[in-house]
């Protein structure tokens, strides 16, 4: 009877083990796969991109330049998951590897260095997790760029993924989890206004588009559904990249303060639309951003594992 339930529940034990560990096992960034691949990301940008030639090279080039490196990688792990002994698990060791809140404990150290006026090292950290410039931000910019950073990176590298993998398996959340390092590798080489990531940045807005709002509509029926939706209306559904928008939206109306704004890649100012009308952010509201997102994970968790146990119940009756 023990063995039928435990092997009824596979699924879910696999799934909260490997939430688990990527929230208590944090992996050194000298050995994770994240560094090496970033760096294989980069190191293809930087052979193949070409800021002069035509835009048509630039269209081409720039979608075989992930996606034939990315196809390769899923395929291989495809492969290797096919040929085991145990694939569930190695699909949980997969979603392990995927998951990351490592931006959290870098806006934890900035918003404690913006208390002690310490905005040098704070721009430093703040460099390590955005792809802007940051050398000339105030601590009002440092702070914003942190909080921005922050939520949207744990809602696409934490939760978004989490989403994908319950809904299409180990390999749709690992392809994700790819376009998300090359997107930030090749935005440290290349304004993101070229066309040679267009190709990227619409896979990932195709791959998201349902996840995020699934997310953001979930969370905003518990987390003050009027602001979030009014906020949605007049900013999110206008902002450049719409998933973006839906996202700092409702940071934005939980957090009471302005988001987003103009920011620089390479010494070009780009006017991207602020969200929000409430107060600027300051230290305060990235311990808050870190309350908010810690509340938002313990739902997920809880919700998820609930579905997740009435339908296995579901399947067993049947």
């Amino acid at each position: 009877m023990l063995d039928s339930l435990l092997q009824a529940h596979e699924g879910l034990i696999i799934f909260l083990l490997a939430i688990f560990a990527s929230l208590g096992v944090r992996l050194s960034t000298l050995y994770h796969p994240n560094l090496i691949l970033s760096l294989v990301f980069k190191a293809i940008a930087e052979r193949v991109y070409r800021p002069k030639a035509a835009s048509s090279y630039q269209l081409l080039s720039g979608t075989l330049g992930f996606f034939l490196p990315i196809l390769t990688i899923t395929v291989l792990t495809y492969a290797i998951i096919s040929f085991a002994f145990y694939p569930n698990w190695l699909g949980g060791l997969v979603l392990f590897l995927c998951l990351d809140i490592s931006h959290e404990s870098r806006a934890k150290r900035i918003s404690a260095l913006i208390k002690s006026k310490q905005k040098v090292t704070a721009r430093a950290v703040l460099q390590g997790m955005v792809a802007r410039d940051v050398e000339k931000l105030t601590e009002l910019g440092i702070c914003k760029a942190a909080i921005d950073s922050t939520a949207l990176n744990t809602l696409r590298h934490f939760f978004v993924i989490a989403v994908l993998y319950l809904a299409a398996g180990p390999y749709l959340a690992l392809f994700y989890k790819l376009l998300l390092l090359c997107d930030h590798a090749w935005r440290q080489v290349m304004p993101p206004s070229t066309r040679f990531m267009a190709s990227l940045s619409r896979v990932i807005w195709l791959i998201e588009f349902m996840p995020i709002r699934l997310l953001i509509t979930c969370f905003s029926l518990l987390l003050r559904p009027k602001q979030t939706w009014h906020y949605i209306k007049y900013y999110g559904r206008h902002f450049s990249q719409t998933n973006t928008g839906w996202a700092l939206s409702f940071f934005a109306a939980n957090l009471h303060t302005q988001l987003a704004g103009p920011r620089f890649y390479f010494g070009e100012r780009y006017d991207v639309m602020r969200v929000g009308a409430k107060a600027q952010p300051s230290a305060e509201h990235i311990q808050h951003l870190l309350g908010l997102l810690n509340q938002m994970r313990w739902l997920f968790i809880a919700t998820s594992a609930l579905l997740l146990v009435i339908i296995n119940f579901a399947s067993l009756m049947l």
